[in-house]
């Protein structure tokens, strides 16, 4: 889903959002909640993880973009925190709920963002980010990468390509 936008600027980074929202979507169909799970190496988390932490970390841009939301999930998805057993992680229907409502926030709280706002210094220190363009984009990029580790993950359990 994209919506209307009061910046041009914004508007790229929106889609990137919602091609990512499809594409995670597509990657975590059809895959058993064993899949789910399926750690490829001792040192790789499971793909239902990865999803966890993608929505997490898009919670973070929300909070940075003034709009806080608890997932109730704590600290379980957070960057370096260790896979621990399955049966402390909420079910997959529930991490795709959030998933959608979080997605849907942050269209919404882009579609509001002007190019001045966007040219102001982030609210929250982000890493190599001069505007809140820059953190955006730098949030953006994160979702690309676990995208693309999905599509890994998938392909490794036998599944076609998501992409190309």
């Amino acid at each position: 889903m994209t919506t209307a936008m009061c910046s041009t600027v914004a508007a790229p980074m929106a889609k990137m959002f919602a091609i990512n929202d499809d594409i995670v979507g597509r990657a975590v169909d059809c895959l058993t909640d064993e899949q789910l799970w399926t750690r490829l190496t001792e040192r790789n988390n499971p793909m239902l993880w990865i999803v966890g932490h993608f929505v997490q970390t898009r919670v973070e841009l929300l909070a940075l973009l003034g709009e806080r939301i608890d997932t109730g999930w704590g600290d379980r998805f957070a960057r370096g925190a260790p896979v621990g057993n399955r049966a402390l992680y909420p079910p997959r229907e529930d991490v795709q709920r959030v998933m959608n409502d979080v997605s849907r926030r942050l269209q919404v709280k882009l579609a509001t963002l002007d190019d001045e706002q966007l040219r102001q210094p982030p609210a929250i220190a982000v890493l190599g980010a001069e505007t809140l363009a820059d953190g955006i984009a730098g949030f953006a990029l994160h979702d690309c990468y676990h995208v693309g580790q999905m599509g890994y993950i998938r392909k490794a359990l036998g599944y076609p390509a998501l992409a190309g």
